[in-house]
């Protein structure tokens, strides 16, 4: 089964990863997480770093998906040669934009992505080539819409294909209001909640940023079954204050 087809049935949740230590990536597969997103637009690691953390979290369960700085096509197809189980785009404010990051992330027919089997993601030539390029159109897509005009433009870029998951940034989207920060404001909630009742009578899968559990669960109930609940060295620092504090 698919990462997208678990993700259609039944919740998921998963973490922004912003450590340097793969070893933290692996843990966070042992306790059980979905999926980590390898967070290279507001996180430090590079493309090296990157690729330990993939082969950490391919020693679990846990799906990984890499965040890239934005559409950029280069980003995305050296994002997805790590072998990662998908890609997640930043700052998709138009349909051209969801276009060209589905492009860059899909091979024929699919898309254009630059195409090199000899890569950690086709066992560096070893697998089979027809294979290989059959299941990397499987891989996810994930397209993160937040701010004032991509929610303007969201009807149109709901009709693009060959994207598999819509993901709200609150954070971003409270800023574009005049708000930063202020993602539990009525503003932020309606907005989101505008956006899961478009996306879900087009039948795309929801995801968004949560910072505590209870919004989690409030989440859950409004249909987002893709949930990144908070970020690792940040869950790491509240775990040592309750030790510390008490």
């Amino acid at each position: 089964m698919t990462f997208l087809a678990k993700i259609q049935n039944k919740v998921a949740l998963g973490t922004f990863c912003k450590t340097l230590d793969s070893a933290f990536v692996e843990a966070a597969g042992i306790a059980g997480l979905d999926f980590i997103i390898l967070d290279m637009e507001h996180g430090p690691a590079t493309l090296e770093t990157i690729h330990h953390h993939v082969r950490a979290a391919k020693m679990t369960d846990m799906k990984s998906v890499i965040r890239v700085k934005g559409v950029d096509a280069h980003a995305i197809g050296s994002a997805l040669d790590t072998g990662a189980d998908g890609v997640q785009v930043p700052n998709v404010s138009t349909a051209q934009q969801a276009r060209d990051a589905v492009k860059a992330a899909r091979f024929f027919p699919g898309g254009q992505r630059g195409v090199c089997r000899f890569v950690r993601a086709a066992h560096y030539g070893e697998e089979d080539r027809n294979s290989y390029f059959r299941g990397a159109n499987e891989k996810l897509v994930v397209l993160q819409v937040e701010g004032i005009e991509g929610t303007r433009n969201l009807d149109s870029i709901l009709d693009v294909e060959g994207f598999d998951v819509l993901f709200i940034g609150p954070y971003d989207l409270s800023q574009s209001i005049g708000k930063p920060g202020e993602v539990e404001s009525i503003e932020v909630l309606e907005l989101m909640e505008k956006i899961s009742e478009k996306a879900s009578k087009k039948g795309v899968v929801l995801g968004a940023f949560s910072d505590n559990l209870e919004r989690n669960q409030s989440l859950k109930k409004q249909g987002f079954n893709y949930i990144a609940y908070s970020v690792d060295v940040n869950i790491f620092i509240e775990k040592i204050k309750e030790i510390t504090v008490g």
